[in-house]
């Protein structure tokens, strides 16, 4: 009788912590199943058990990720009650993050690279959406859609090489302006 896959916890935990650990410091290309499984001490047969291959794996720790960071970014927006205190706390929860993801991509495709950021983006829009609501806006555009203007207007000014070349009040200072405009206020 062949065995029922454990779906959390366990063995599958520490190969998922194992695996993104390893993608962290090699990328996805250099990292192997055998690399994966050296780290906590099992056999290829092990990771079959858990995993159909390498990419379900990754997904799996893609997914991990960016639940962790919904959760992160969803705490830093509880406590914001107006886009000055939203963009003061931003900015350095953002730099922490990109440095994360510097440590993830190592020789990582553009395309998957492409994919990463409209996963982060689709992640953050629960969370964007709740602080319109939070801001209360009484407009007559719905939240969600407010909310994408926000997302994605910040997500290109982040990305601009003018951005990048500022300094931090100088991108606060941004980041305001933008917001302010797109939610009228």
């Amino acid at each position: 009788m062949a065995r029922k896959a454990v779906l959390e916890g366990g063995k599958r935990d520490e190969i998922i912590d194992a695996a993104t650990e390893l993608f962290f410091e090699n990328g996805y290309e250099a990292t192997s199943v055998r690399m994966i499984m050296d780290k906590v001490g099992g056999e290829i047969g092990m990771f079959y058990h858990y995993f159909k291959s390498k990419d379900m794996l990754f997904d799996t720790v893609v997914d991990r990720f960016f639940l962790n960071y919904q959760k992160r970014f969803g705490a830093l927006v509880s406590v914001c009650g107006t886009p000055e205190e939203f963009a003061e706390k931003f900015l350095p929860v953002y730099a922490q993050s990109m440095e994360q993801f510097g440590k993830i991509k190592g020789n990582m495709h553009w395309t998957i690279q492409l994919s990463m950021h409209s996963k982060t983006l689709v992640a953050l829009l629960p969370v964007i959406e709740q602080l319109v609501v939070k801001w209360d806006m009484n407009g007559s555009v719905p939240a969600e859609i407010i909310a994408r203007q926000l997302l994605y207007g910040i997500s290109g000014t982040l990305h601009s090489p003018a951005f990048e070349a500022m300094n931090d009040e100088d991108k606060k200072k941004t980041m305001l302006v933008f917001i302010r405009k797109v939610i009228g206020k």
